[in-house]
């Protein structure tokens, strides 16, 4: 495996275990995988951000989806 190929591994495991730290995905209420992480831009904590202006928050153990103009979204 080449360094590119090692970097986008690292961070496809990183993304997985941001996304796994949700009580509901841990407790099966919401998908084991981020459908949307093929968009994903971007991960800090509790904050998820993706193109097209999506933002996935982690509130109170779940993952909340908004738009950049703070309308809900699905989460799932």
């Amino acid at each position: 495996m080449d360094t590119n190929g090692a970097r986008h591994l690292r961070r496809r495991l990183e993304s997985q275990e941001h996304w796994q730290q949700a009580d509901a995905v841990q407790a099966g209420e919401q998908p084991p995988a981020d459908p949307d992480v093929h968009h994903l831009v971007e991960l800090g904590d509790g904050i998820r951000r993706y193109r097209e202006g999506l933002c996935k928050s982690l509130v109170e153990g779940r993952w909340i989806a908004t738009l950049a103009d703070d309308s809900p979204a699905s989460s799932d």
